[in-house]
C-alpha cells in the first residue's frame, strides 16, 4: 500500500493529475464559500420573519443579539463544513477522475487497454450519490464521534475508519469500471488505502492531495494485484 502511494506522490505533477486537483480544490471551496453564505444569510431571514411583537424584547440590543447568532451561525456551519469537507472534495474528484487513471495507466501500464470513461451523467450521479452516503453515515454516527472524543484516540479512529471504508469502497468501485473484464482479479476492500487518505486529509494542504494520492494508489495497486495473478503458477 505504502509503495503505491509513494507511486501517486510521484506523478503527482503530471499536467492531468494536476488539472483534477485544481478543479475539484476550486468546486469544493467555492461551495464552502456559498454554504456558509446560505447559511449566515439563513440567520437574516429568520429575524426579518419574527414578527414585531417576538422581537421587541430585543430593544436596543436587537442588532447585536443578530450579529452574534449570525456569528455563532458562522462558527457552527464551518466546523460542519470542515468535518465534511473531505467527502465534498472527493465527490468533485470524482468527476475528473478519469484523467488520473489514463495518467497512470500511460506512465505506468501502457500494455493495458482500460474501458471508455463512463458517461459524465453517470458520473454526476456516482458522485451525489456519495456525498449523501458519506454524509447521512457520518449523521447517524456523529454521536459516537463526540463520545469518542473524550476517550482519545476513540474518536479519530472511529472517523478514520467509517470514512476510509466509505472512501476506498467508492474509488475501488469507479476504478473497477475502467477496468477490462480480461484483467478482472479477485476483489479486494480498499478499506487501508481510504483510511491513509482519510488520515492525510486532516493534514493541513497535503489534504487536498488525499484523493488524488487514493486514485493513484488504488490503481496501482489494481495493475499490480493482476501481474501477480498472472504470473503466479496454478
Amino acid at each position: 500500500m505504502l509503495n503505491s502511494y509513494l507511486l501517486a506522490l510521484a506523478q503527482l505533477r503530471d499536467p492531468r493529475i494536476l488539472k483534477p486537483l485544481l478543479w475539484s480544490s476550486l468546486l469544493s471551496i467555492v461551495s464552502l464559500i456559498v454554504f456558509l453564505v446560505l447559511g449566515t444569510n439563513a440567520v437574516d431571514w429568520l429575524f426579518e420573519s419574527l414578527s414585531e411583537s417576538s422581537t421587541a424584547w430585543m430593544g436596543d440590543w436587537g442588532e447585536w443579539i443578530k450579529a452574534a447568532a449570525k456569528f455563532l451561525a458562522f462558527i457552527f456551519l464551518l466546523a460542519i463544513a470542515y468535518f465534511f469537507f473531505g467527502a465534498v472534495h472527493a465527490a468533485y474528484l470524482g468527476l475528473f477522475l478519469d484523467g488520473i487513471v489514463d495518467a497512470v495507466r500511460d506512465k505506468h501500464y501502457p500494455e493495458i487497454e482500460l474501458n471508455p470513461p463512463p458517461p459524465i451523467m453517470r458520473s454526476t450521479v456516482s458522485s451525489t450519490r456519495f456525498v449523501l452516503t458519506s454524509l447521512s453515515v457520518n449523521l447517524i454516527i456523529s454521536p459516537f464521534y463526540l463520545l469518542g472524543w473524550f476517550f482519545p484516540p476513540t474518536g479519530l479512529i472511529l472517523q478514520i475508519w467509517i470514512n476510509g471504508l466509505l472512501l476506498g469502497k467508492e474509488y475501488g468501485h469507479l476504478i473497477e469500471e475502467r477496468i477490462p473484464p480480461v484483467y478482472k482479479a479477485s476483489k479486494k476492500p480498499y478499506t487501508r488505502f481510504g483510511m491513509l487518505a482519510e488520515a492525510l486529509w486532516m493534514v493541513p494542504i497535503l489534504n487536498f492531495t488525499a484523493p488524488v494520492l487514493l486514485c493513484g494508489a488504488i490503481m496501482h495497486d489494481r495493475m499490480k494485484r493482476h501481474e501477480k495473478e498472472a504470473t503466479s503458477p496454478d
